[in-house]
């Protein structure tokens, strides 16, 4: 009877540090995907292409010097754009 008793406690107390553990786990996974979608939405939108596919694009010869020039320097300006720190607001 003792032992009965005592293996339902046992039984009682896995089962609530089981149910504790997935609580953790599921908490863990809710603060990670957060997170993921609040860096996601502060970075903005993306240019679509590297630095390095535009480089590409003039040593083939599929745009010209001047597409070149006039395309790193939006993409240099928007790079600095996004750099650039928003001031904070006086109280």
């Amino acid at each position: 009877m003792i032992v009965a008793a005592a293996q339902n406690q046992y039984g009682s107390l896995f089962f609530w540090c089981l149910i504790l553990l997935a609580l953790v786990v599921a908490g863990f996974v809710l603060v990670v995907w957060v997170k993921r979608r609040t860096q996601q939405q502060e970075s903005g939108p993306t240019i679509g292409f590297s630095l390095a596919d535009l480089r590409e694009l003039h040593r083939t010869g599929q745009i010209s010097d001047q597409e070149y020039e006039r395309a790193r320097g939006k993409m240099a300006a928007s790079l600095k754009k996004q750099e650039t720190p928003k001031p904070k607001k006086a109280e």
